[in-house]
């Protein structure tokens, strides 16, 4: 099934990829929300974002991989075999730390699995998580356009 943005990709990539920049765009304003005092509505707004990366990552860009032939990486260009790794990787590595902190911050883990120096843990996550939606982006453009 053809996308709805005008490229070569499928429909489920092109939700994957609107739906991760409104993530990142989550994300963002939990930060602010947080810079500002509001911790209550940081906490929510991280957490439905974290839940909605979930379900893209498992919904869609997991079987998305999957269904990749091998023939298809026959004709990408030279910078989407680094930047796809990295994604995958740096993506992988953000939803889990991104995970672990919002268990921590809703108090849903043990005592003993908890952190106490939110900022760092959540500046991390935060960090991890843009870095991965940019590389996801830059693949999505590398690949589809």
């Amino acid at each position: 099934m053809n996308g709805f943005l005008g490229t070569k990709a499928t429909f489920a990539q092109d939700i994957s990829l609107i739906g991760s920049i409104l993530v990142a765009i989550a994300f963002t304003i939990g930060a602010y929300l947080a810079v500002k005092g509001y911790y209550t509505a940081h906490r929510w707004v991280q957490t439905g974002a974290a839940g909605v990366n979930l379900a893209l990552v498992f919904g869609v860009m997991i079987p998305s991989l999957l269904n990749v032939s091998p023939d298809e990486n026959l004709t990408l260009p030279t910078a989407a075999f680094v930047a796809m790794p990295a994604h995958e990787v740096i993506g992988t590595v953000a939803m889990v730390f991104g995970i672990y902190v919002v268990l921590v911050g809703n108090e849903w883990l043990p005592q003993r699995w908890r952190f106490t120096n939110y900022k760092l843990f959540m500046r991390i996550a935060f960090g991890l998580y843009l870095a991965a939606t940019i590389i996801g982006v830059a693949v999505y453009v590398l690949i589809h356009t």
